[in-house]
């Protein structure tokens, strides 16, 4: 799993460091939810509840974790925000390049 340096936050995370620990290290981090870059190519992004990610089953090395909500609906606002920026500035949806991740 890796993290994107300048996180898109919902309104409700006040305290990011504390969430990645939780999400990256804790047992069962519940009620958080992660918004990553897509592996599938039809997609641009997926939401992951974070208790998911801390599956044994789950492999998360594939992972970039680029913004981080409370709940499932502030995670689809920052699913838009992030779309919305991107597009703003370069009339296009990729969002790898916008946000300068090479993966």
């Amino acid at each position: 799993m890796k993290w994107y340096k300048k996180l898109y936050l919902g309104e409700s995370i006040k305290q990011e460091k504390w969430v990645r620990f939780q999400i990256a290290f804790g047992k069962k981090p519940k009620g958080y939810y992660c918004i990553s870059l897509s592996n599938c190519r039809e997609n641009l992004l997926d939401i992951y509840p974070s208790q998911f990610l801390r599956t044994p089953d789950m492999n998360t090395d594939g992972i970039y974790i680029v913004g981080l909500a409370s709940d499932k609906t502030e995670a689809f606002d920052v699913v838009r925000d992030i779309i919305e920026d991107v597009y703003v500035h370069t009339r296009g949806f990729d969002i790898k390049s916008y946000l300068g991740i090479t993966v």
